[in-house]
């Protein structure tokens, strides 16, 4: 059986040049999450960092929150969002399967971060992830989370089938480690199994990504389709 309040945050960060104007946000908002997760005494949390343009760079694979600082980040060239989607899923599937059934994470929560469409991805194709992702969530109740800043069309999250979406505007990036930190934190702390605490997370995810999203399309007056 996982260990109970043991949560991963698997992270996919867009490091394409678009998002050389967000590298403090960026920066900035992978760091405070990190050192608020340091303050909480209960249940564990590991994270792995992986980051995409042209080419999938793996930084860590299920690191202890508490060995981490920061991000090193340097925005150029295009987006492979596929690539980094699918090599993420490999990379964090494999890690689980060679732990001890005792000694892996009762939940694992894939935050993916960008600001464009797929362009660039040489190994994943949108088909091949969809069902990748649809096989980490019905059998191993993986909850995959995209996170869209300053994006008008919902065509890429639907065509990966992804059902937990959030979009913010640049000037407003930070929500996005907020809303992924306050989820966190409620994760480690819930007195209760694993599946109701794994429940709980999604239903709290699931309102502030819709939270967002609404704030996004007023402020924009447009209608994410």
């Amino acid at each position: 059986m996982a260990k109970e309040n043991y949560i991963n945050l698997t992270f996919i960060i867009d490091e394409s040049g678009s998002m050389y104007s967000s590298t403090n946000d960026v920066i900035g908002g992978f760091k405070s999450t990190i050192e608020e997760q340091k303050k909480v005494e209960d249940g564990k949390c590991t994270v792995s960092l992986f980051k995409f343009n042209d080419t999938v760079k793996e930084v860590y694979l299920g690191k202890d929150v508490n060995e981490i600082d920061s991000i090193d980040y340097i925005a150029n060239s295009v987006t492979a969002m596929n690539d980094g989607i699918g090599t993420a899923i490999d990379k964090v599937g494999k890690w689980l399967s060679d732990m001890n059934e005792e000694d892996r994470p009762s939940k694992n929560l894939v935050i993916i971060m960008t600001d464009g469409a797929e362009n660039a991805s040489k190994e994943y194709t949108f088909e091949r992830v969809k069902e990748m992702i649809k096989h980490q969530e019905e059998k191993y109740n993986w909850t995959f989370m995209y996170m869209g800043t300053d994006i008008t069309s919902m065509e890429d999250v639907k065509k990966l089938g992804i059902k937990m979406s959030a979009f913010s505007s640049r000037r407003d990036f930070a929500s996005n480690y907020s809303v992924v930190n306050e989820a966190t934190k409620l994760y480690r702390s819930l007195k209760c199994d694993a599946v109701s605490a794994a429940a709980t997370m999604d239903a709290f995810l699931s309102t502030e990504a819709d939270a967002m999203t609404t704030k996004y399309e007023a402020e924009n007056n447009i209608k994410l389709l």
